[in-house]
């Protein structure tokens, strides 16, 4: 007997828009949490030819895409205050040495 197990394109979309509303609202931790119980989901089984099946993974892309940008924007912006922590470090340090 052939039983296909089918991976569930359905519920990797609803973790993906759960991963984008998380990244939305930067809960960090959140994203990674459903990103981690996503990705064994996204690569179990097979897709299904199907045209629903297509649609689906479009939108999963666009979102990824989306949280992507959202990621990098973050990352961005952390190393922006990184430098302008370590530019406040060592003038502090500078001042402190007088």
């Amino acid at each position: 007997m052939n039983d296909v197990l089918w991976c569930d394109v359905a519920r990797v979309l609803e973790l993906t828009e759960s991963m984008h509303a998380a990244a939305s609202e930067s809960r960090w931790d959140d994203m990674a949490d459903l990103q981690a119980e996503r990705d064994p989901i996204l690569h179990a089984g097979t897709m299904r030819q199907a045209p629903e099946t297509m649609e689906t993974l479009k939108s999963i892309m666009l979102l990824e895409n989306l949280i992507t940008d959202l990621v990098s924007a973050a990352r961005d912006e952390a190393a922006q205050a990184w430098d302008e922590a370590r530019r406040v470090r060592r003038a502090v340090a500078a001042y402190s040495s007088f």
